[in-house]
């Protein structure tokens, strides 16, 4: 099973963790994401996809955490 994503962002080999507030109007409340040894995390409240390999349709993330 396919699981879609309303955004996929590419963060950086070395990043650790990331932080997600859903962006726009329609956000919701700033949350961090650690890594620990993974390559992706997925958002618990707006389902964007972090990641650190190459997926299509992937955007760079331009505000690290």
């Amino acid at each position: 099973m396919t699981t879609k994503h309303p955004e996929i962002f590419l963060v950086p080999e070395s990043m650790h963790q990331v932080a997600c507030d859903g962006g726009g109007t329609a956000g919701h409340p700033k949350v961090y994401y650690s890594f620990d040894g993974q390559d992706e995390v997925v958002c618990g409240y707006c389902d964007r996809l972090f990641t650190k390999k190459s997926v299509a349709g992937a955007k760079p993330l331009k505000d690290a955490a």
